[in-house]
């Protein structure tokens, strides 16, 4: 579903270069491929994960992806965590959250927004993304 929601926000879903990436380590869910050799890596969790979601175990699943796309050239310019809900302490540098409902809502707003692409650069500004100031913005 999250694969569906970020190609109909205008985004490249990378999938050639998720297989070329991916090892039997590293599982990349999503990438999204920006251009340029850059890179947003997706992480996504789901309800049944909740317990999983700790900071500790997904920060380092996700330093194991950007690590292993950027040994091969990329630029990883941001990783988003998709999940239910979030523990206290996730503060990590280009690391950003947000809440599968917050995506959702997102997407409804950019279908009904005078917007042909989404602006890509709307995600990199927060650690919890907030949907109303993404809303705001395609608003406009």
């Amino acid at each position: 579903i999250t694969k569906s929601i970020y190609e109909k926000l205008g985004f490249n879903v990378d999938e050639s270069l998720k297989k070329k990436l991916n090892t039997t380590k590293n599982k990349i869910d999503l990438i999204l491929n920006i251009g340029n050799n850059d890179l947003i890596i997706i992480e996504c969790k789901t309800v049944k994960e909740s317990g999983y979601n700790k900071f500790s175990s997904v920060s380092r699943q996700i330093k194991s992806y950007v690590d292993c796309a950027t040994s091969s050239g990329y630029n990883v310019v941001k990783s988003l965590l998709v999940a239910p809900d979030f523990s206290d302490d996730f503060i990590e540098i280009n690391l950003s959250l947000i809440t599968a409902g917050s995506l959702i809502n997102i997407l409804d707003g950019f279908k009904n927004s005078k917007l042909q692409q989404f602006p890509f650069q709307l995600l990199m500004k927060d650690v919890l993304i907030k949907e109303d100031r993404i809303l705001k913005a395609i608003r406009k």
